[in-house]
């Protein structure tokens, strides 16, 4: 065989040779790999707590959907037979998913013997939610305290002249223009504790309420929003500023936290002493905020529906229920704690 000969044979062995499937294709597996170190580094931000800046504090609120985009990633990874980079795809995801597991499995609840309350949040959406719809929920479940945000006079009014303070007589109200204001009704007499919740852009109202065989304090809840960069020090702050169990009376926060269980303050504060309710009961999956029609996150998507609304009790508080209600005309949900003291 001359030397052409051999070359030319080299050159027919070389094309005869199989082509590497598409689905084992270098942009494909780089694309892989890509998705893969996505759910590496997000896990680790939970995890960690390491959502600093408001671009990665805003995105880990939706851990449990990205949960749900990550397993399927890793079944597409699978499909394509890119094993290993599903086999550390699922790896994160099941070490993500491991802290929703709580939010759906009930709490062993203390053996208190107090007071039995309900406490009810709502936040009325600049003032222009259904009105009406508000003071008929007071008077179909009942609660002994009311957490009003985003207080308007004129909502403040509004809820005035339906009736609302004949059902919950007892008030400190801080009513304001555009999201400011922030109202506690009660069914028991209240004083307002002027030492906490007077430093955010949002009234923030603390008071003690005299349950007759108990006492318990409770803060209405607004807190900023970790919307932008400028915002950020505002919430951070407003969670600094939130009260802890000291011993003393007991407390309970309720309303806006504008943060879900998965961001670091919240995880923070629930460590220092609290119960979330929704948790405890094993409904820590039910969403309570979703912007309405034409909302936009940071102006392009909206968002889908997350937990932002919350009651929490300070440990040795038995939670006995927790229920989020039907919306009207707000971005938020009400949502109610059935609660018995120690």
């Amino acid at each position: 065989m001359t030397d052409a000969e051999v070359v030319s044979a080299a050159h027919d062995a070389t094309d005869a040779s199989p082509r590497r499937p598409w689905h084992r294709s270098r942009p494909l597996r780089f694309l892989s790999w890509a998705g893969t170190a996505g759910v590496v580094v997000y896990t680790l931000v939970r995890l960690f707590g390491l959502e600093t800046g408001w671009l990665l504090s805003t995105t880990v609120a939706f851990v449990p959907y990205f949960v749900i985009a990550a397993l399927v990633g890793a079944g597409l990874q699978a499909a394509l037979r890119h094993w290993l980079a599903a086999a550390v795809t699922g790896v994160a995801v099941l070490a993500l998913a491991a802290v929703l597991v709580p939010r759906v499995l009930a709490d062993e609840q203390p053996a208190a013997a107090g007071t039995a309350i309900t406490v009810m949040s709502v936040n009325l959406y600049v003032g222009q939610t259904d009105l009406a719809k508000v003071v008929a929920l007071v008077e179909e479940h009942r609660p002994d305290l009311l957490s009003v945000q985003e207080l308007t006079p004129g909502a403040a009014e509004g809820l005035a002249e339906l009736g609302l303070e004949d059902l919950l007589p007892h008030t400190v109200l801080e009513p304001d223009e555009l999201a400011v204001g922030t109202g506690l009704y009660s069914a028991h007499p209240l004083v307002r504790l002027e030492s906490v919740g007077r430093n955010g852009i949002f009234h923030q109202i603390g008071a003690e309420v005299d349950l007759g065989a108990d006492r318990v304090r409770i803060m209405a809840v607004h807190t900023a929003a970790p919307v932008s960069p400028d915002r950020m020090p505002l919430w951070e702050a407003d969670f600094a500023a939130l009260p802890l169990p000291d011993g003393g009376i007991p407390w309970i926060l309720a309303g806006d936290f504008n943060a879900t269980l998965d961001h670091d303050n919240m995880r923070d504060l629930l460590a220092a002493g609290y119960v979330d309710a929704a948790e405890a009961t094993g409904k820590g999956l039910q969403a309570t905020w979703r912007p309405t029609e034409g909302g936009r996150l940071w102006g392009l998507l909206r968002p889908p529906a997350i937990a932002l609304d919350h009651v929490i009790a300070e440990e040795g508080i038995a939670v006995l229920d927790w229920q989020v209600l039907d919306k009207s005309g707000s971005d938020h949900a009400p949502v109610l704690a059935h609660l018995r003291l120690p």
